[in-house]
């Protein structure tokens, strides 16, 4: 399937604004029910608004026509993007060590890159090295004077992983598979895996516990899950894994800047050093910079 750059790369910026928001709606709404039964029932609410527009769209004959090769990389999507890391992620922060944890998950697009490298042969290009080294620094400067390394964060670098891997198969499985098949089989297989994995725990008790706030919240938050995929999944057609991701670091600086002026706060000078590095990156990837530079330029041309 060819796509136009350009699109993804508004689909990538709106996929961030939305991750923004959705994080920091998340943050509320996760203190109302344990973790992971409140990212199955999240998960299964997306599905369901996912299957809706498919349905709406005419576009169930699609499945229908997947070779058996297709339905693998569906399934592997499913379980290595859709469940697993799920798991892994919400047990490393509820263990503790949010700051080094939260560090780790947003250097996902280095991981991305390293594997669109080995598996997609996508190559960075210099300025792209020099923008992701730059996203790296800011989110360095986030971090606590006093670092530890632990097993929480060995479960959120696993789950870092496994993203970064999902986001790149995803990649080469919309080669020749329509954006919205893969995100609705990622749901899919992915809660039907949550669920096991609740069952074999027995912790699928917390699935019931469930009042009117949290169906609130979790009506809000499926809704924003849904629009997220919407526009990341289709911005993953359209760009390299890395310039994708890369963009998608840009949804950190939203929640910080969402949870800030929400608090009544200003940020700290450090902190807002760091966002802007973030920032700079993320716009260099997407080649806003050039833009500006090419456009400063034939306005300078164009007075003389």
């Amino acid at each position: 399937m060819a796509f136009g750059r350009n699109e993804g790369i508004v689909f990538a910026f709106a996929a961030a604004l939305i991750s923004g928001i959705s994080v920091f709606a998340n943050g509320a709404a996760v203190k109302l029910a344990e973790p992971l039964a409140y990212t199955l029932l999240k998960n299964i609410g997306a599905f369901i608004f996912l299957a809706a527009v498919v349905l709406f769209l005419g576009e169930w004959r699609s499945f229908k026509a997947l070779s058996r090769k297709q339905w693998l990389y569906l399934l592997l999507i499913g379980v290595i993007g859709g469940s697993i890391p799920f798991a892994l992620f919400f047990t490393g922060l509820k263990l503790g060590g949010a700051l080094v944890s939260s560090f780790i998950f947003r250097s996902l697009f280095i991981f991305a890159g390293v594997f669109g490298y080995f598996i997609l042969k996508e190559k960075p290009t210099g300025k792209e090295m020099l923008a992701g080294f730059t996203i790296l620094v800011g989110n360095a400067l986030l971090l606590p004077p006093q670092l530890s390394f632990g097993f929480p964060q060995l479960l959120v670098f696993a789950a870092t992983l496994l993203w970064a891997l999902e986001y790149t198969i995803s990649r080469k499985a919309m080669a020749d598979t329509p954006p919205r098949v893969v995100m609705i089989s990622r749901m899919f297989f992915g809660s039907l895996v949550l669920i096991a994995f609740m069952v074999a725990t027995n912790s699928a008790g917390a699935l019931l516990q469930i009042n009117a706030e949290l169906l609130q919240w979790l009506f809000i938050t499926s809704l924003l899950l849904s629009a997220f995929l919407l526009t990341w999944y289709n911005a993953l057609a359209r760009l390299p894994v890395l310039k994708a991701t890369a963009i998608f670091a840009l949804g950190g600086v939203v929640t910080a800047v969402l949870e800030t002026a929400l608090a009544g706060r200003t940020l700290a000078p450090l902190e807002a050093f760091s966002l802007f590095l973030i920032a700079i990156g993320a716009f260099a990837f997407a080649g806003a910079i050039d833009a500006l530079r090419r456009a400063l330029g034939a306005f300078r041309h164009a007075r003389t």
